[in-house]
């Protein structure tokens, strides 16, 4: 089986997270499109993977900024219901949780609806992955004050700040705001007005997970001067989408022997020793007829 070098897919996964399209970038390296989105999908599961096993036990008293990103997938949400595509079509929603001091996303989910059961799967995993209870802040969103009740139980009033629209304070979302800019310039898939969002919905999730990851550990934070993950003490290194092609190839199985597959148009390969129950098989129709 044909495989393409480590670097040749160290290079396509920084032009994908540097906002390049799937097409765009087979143009320019010359690779199939297939090829892209098989190694996209690899890379989505590699990446949440160690996401999910490596940024827990955060120190110290984090102040975390929620907010909720836009996009679709196949078809606006109007026109969802007219269309008939591979296995989702509409809204999804990207919730991420964001440490003001860090600018680390410690905890994010893409769910189809704006709903309390996404921000409750957020709160959850924030718990999950601090050492001390945050302090959180987000919109007026009603869901956010329900996911508080449901995991922090009678002290969520102070663990969450609600900021009204409009309202002057030193304490707002401005953090996570922001960093949503950041996502959709740097996912293709969550450019408006273009023709670059995702066709199916797992294809949106391993992007989500790749540009996550490479966010926290590969990308220099301007402000900050390292990666979010150093200045939250996960790493004491810089990561580049090498070490990412890296924990592909942790996961990725182990390639399959040339030859047609059981259950296609070819069928299964001829052995002897199929040969030879297919000729006694044979033999016994002729018998029996």
């Amino acid at each position: 089986m044909n495989k393409l070098s480590p670097a040749k897919r160290a290079k396509i996964l920084s032009l994908l997270v540097e906002n390049m399209a799937i097409r765009a970038v087979a143009r320019t390296e010359n690779v199939s499109i297939t090829a892209i989105v098989r190694l996209v999908s690899l890379a989505g599961e590699a990446c949440g993977k160690y996401h999910h096993e490596n940024v827990h036990s955060i120190r110290g008293k984090r102040h975390i900024q929620c907010d909720e990103l836009w996009a679709f997938v196949y078809a606006k949400e109007k026109r969802a219901k007219e269309v008939e595509p591979w296995d989702a079509a509409g809204n999804v929603w990207t919730f991420t949780a964001l440490d003001t001091n860090s600018k680390l996303i410690i905890s994010y989910t893409a769910s189809k609806k704006r709903n309390t059961g996404a921000a409750t799967w957020v709160f959850a995993d924030l718990k999950r992955r601090l050492e001390k209870e945050p302090r959180l802040y987000t919109d007026e969103l009603k869901a956010y004050r329900k996911a508080a009740e449901k995991i922090f139980g009678k002290r969520w009033k102070k663990v969450l700040t609600q900021i009204r629209k409009g309202e002057e304070s030193e304490h707002n979302t401005a953090y996570v705001e922001r960093h949503n800019l950041t996502i959709r310039m740097g996912n293709r898939r969550y450019s408006r007005k273009t023709n670059a969002f995702s066709k199916k919905l797992l294809n949106h999730i391993s992007m989500l997970h790749l540009f996550i990851l490479y966010y926290n550990f590969c990308r220099v934070h301007l402000s900050l001067g390292v990666t979010p993950a150093m200045a939250a003490g996960l790493t004491d290194t810089i990561k580049d989408c090498e070490w990412i092609v890296e924990l592909i190839d942790a996961i990725e199985p182990e390639p399959k022997k040339p030859g047609p597959a059981v259950g296609t148009k070819y069928g299964p390969r001829k052995t002897k020793a199929t040969k030879k129950a297919a000729f006694k098989k044979g033999a016994k129709k002729k018998r029996l007829s």
